[in-house]
């Protein structure tokens, strides 16, 4: 016959005690043991004092107390944009930044903010912006003033033309800007800005469209006309050289003419005969070598030759 053991009230107390301190054991571990991921800062609040009792930098496990709450704040480098399509009506964090130049046109700036919070200060921060609405607050505000402050000191072409110095310049200011806001106490580093397009009114850039094509038809002009210049300066320059050499070449020939009619006359003598026909001669020569047709006319008073022009 099998034996029936029961449990006294006693150890049925015990085991229920042990079970609940396990349970209660287990939660405290769960309200104890807090984690931070990679590129954040825990902050731990105390809400019996009221207190931030500390910080915690990530990533890491850490203990706290179960009733201390945590807030987890982001400090890698983060993006602020300001920018705007107008195609599509999308936009960044924030519109684009509408600004007026110099001579009065409205143009819209489109930005973007590289920034991170220093770790070592976060706390200070935390304290004066317990809502993390330091973007909200102070730093998209300040960077609208900067960029419009900025802006108005040039005119809109020069917005083109001095691109980088007024990406520079914004850069200098806002991070200035931000050294003298107490409630941020130096808490925000600014990585760097991308100003990404400063868009100018419609007809403006028409304007400056039509004024680059005639700048470009000038210059094309300007360069046929130059063009145009050396090849007639060429021209008459070859014209001068040809004319120059033909008539040398006359001036040789006629002297050679007049060399050979010397010889003549000094071996026969005073026969102007015998000269004429060697004019003849050289004419009839010159001719020949035209190919041209000739005809010769014989008269009452002398002969004439015709050459007359081959067409075709």
């Amino acid at each position: 016959m099998s034996k029936v053991y029961y449990l006294k009230p006693r150890g049925i107390k015990v085991i229920s005690i042990l079970v609940t301190l396990l349970i209660v054991s287990v939660v405290l571990v769960g309200l104890m043991v807090e984690s931070v991921g990679v590129g954040e800062v825990a902050v731990i609040i105390d809400p019996i004092t009221g207190n931030i009792v500390g910080s915690v930098m990530g990533p890491r496990y850490f203990i706290k107390m179960p009733w201390q709450t945590v807030d987890k704040i982001y400090v890698a480098i983060k993006t602020l944009d300001m920018w705007t399509d107008r195609t599509t009506g999308e936009r960044g964090d924030y519109p684009a930044v509408t600004s007026l130049t110099k001579d009065g046109l409205e143009v819209d700036v489109d930005i973007t903010l590289r920034w991170r919070i220093d770790a070592g200060k976060v706390i200070q921060l935390y304290r004066n912006y317990p809502g993390k609405d330091w973007v909200d607050k102070t730093l998209a505000p300040r960077l609208r003033k900067v960029i419009r402050d900025i802006i108005s000191n040039y005119t809109a072409v020069e917005t083109i033309e001095k691109r980088t110095e007024i990406a520079n310049l914004i850069l200098e200011k806002f991070t200035e800007t931000l050294t003298k806001e107490k409630s941020l106490g130096n808490s925000i580093i600014v990585e760097g800005i991308d100003l990404r397009n400063i868009d100018l009114p419609e007809r403006f850039r028409n304007a400056i469209e039509e004024k680059l094509t005639q700048q470009q038809l000038m210059i094309a002009a300007s360069y046929n006309r130059s063009r145009i210049l050396v090849l007639a300066n060429a021209t008459a320059e070859a014209a001068i050289l040809k004319a120059l050499g033909e008539a040398k070449a006359k001036i040789i020939a006629a002297n050679a003419t007049a060399n050979a009619l010397e010889m003549i006359i000094s071996v026969i003598g005073e026969n102007t005969t015998a000269a004429q026909t060697y004019l003849t001669f050289l004419m009839l020569r010159d001719i020949a070598q035209t190919g041209q047709n000739i005809y010769i006319i014989i008269g009452n008073t002398g002969s004439y030759i015709l050459p007359i022009e081959r067409k075709g």
